[in-house]
């Protein structure tokens, strides 16, 4: 079967725009997972009362909260569509390579269920579940497009050549790593909803004698903070000191500074009696932190499926 030079000539720029595409997706999903942190700590999460139209509008009235929540659905409608857009060339391009296809179809039917979650957020007036829910898909989605900046740029892939990638241990290693930050994720996210945020005073001891529900949020998260601060060091540690190219430690070495802006940030939630600066920054500097080891677990996969 031939293939004209017309479709030569659409196909290649497509292909070519897949890398862009990709690192473009991954960044809007991180700033929406950040502008969505700042419609929940502002207040504004029923600045539109209704949807998918707010206060019945496509545009809506000129109130602060009507545009702070308007500017959130529309970056998440930007977004959403480079999502859409990489799953449809994916499966156009890549389907011969399903470590790298089937994440970019998985991360459109996440996204379905997306925004089938924030409507019933805004229509049951957002209740804490399907704000936590909200977020552990946002989550996963942010993944499955890192998996894809890796597959799209050759020298990020290229990093999985080295050997420590080919080890069983390692690969065990990194995989705890990563599930366990995912689950500090999700308990990060309930200690929001459930308002323990501040169900402890001090750091690192609570400073609260009696215990209560709210307390053993807040330390659950806390514990789950420590645990996964030591398995990170023990990678970076592992990477730096094994890993012959200087790119490789150089990430990981990356990896290992936003887990010190994090747990600063975290500090800095309860000392400073949660500003709104360092809220967003939390979360998002949370998001980056956990896209960054699900990069690095993919060059594992992508090594074993090639």
């Amino acid at each position: 079967m031939t293939v004209s030079t017309t479709e030569q000539i659409t196909e290649f720029p497509a292909q070519r725009a897949l890398p862009i595409l990709a690192l473009s997706a991954l960044v809007s999903v991180i700033l929406l997972i950040a502008m969505g942190s700042i419609v929940r700590v502002t207040g504004y999460g029923l600045g539109c009362p209704d949807w998918p139209l707010c206060y019945g509008r496509v545009v809506p009235p000129a109130l602060t909260g009507a545009w702070v929540e308007f500017l959130h659905r529309l970056l998440g409608a930007v977004t959403s569509l480079q999502i859409v857009l990489l799953g449809v060339l994916s499966w156009r391009y890549h389907r011969d390579q399903p470590w790298l296809f089937r994440p970019a179809v998985a991360a459109v039917g996440l996204l379905a269920v997306q925004v089938v979650l924030g409507g019933l957020h805004v229509i049951f007036e957002i209740p804490p579940v399907t704000g936590w829910i909200h977020t552990g898909v946002a989550m996963l989605i942010a993944g499955l497009l890192g998996v894809q900046v890796v597959g799209h740029w050759p020298g990020i892939l290229a990093l999985g050549e080295a050997s420590l990638f080919g080890q069983r241990r390692f690969a065990v290693w990194l995989s705890v790593t990563a599930g366990a930050t995912y689950l500090l994720l999700l308990t990060g996210s309930y200690v929001t909803r459930s308002g323990a945020s501040l169900a402890c005073p001090g750091f690192p001891l609570c400073g609260v004698a009696t215990r209560n529900r709210l307390i053993d949020i807040q330390m659950l998260h806390r514990y789950a903070a420590f645990s996964v601060a030591l398995l990170t060091l023990v990678l970076v540690v592992w990477l730096a000191a094994r890993g012959r190219d200087r790119r490789l430690r150089g990430y990981a070495f990356g990896v290992g500074g936003l887990l010190v802006v994090q747990f600063g940030l975290g500090i800095s939630n309860v000392l400073l009696r949660l500003p709104m600066w360092s809220r967003v920054l939390h979360l998002a500097v949370a998001a980056s932190f956990w896209v960054s080891l699900a990069m690095l677990w993919s060059l594992i996969w992508a090594r074993q499926r090639e």
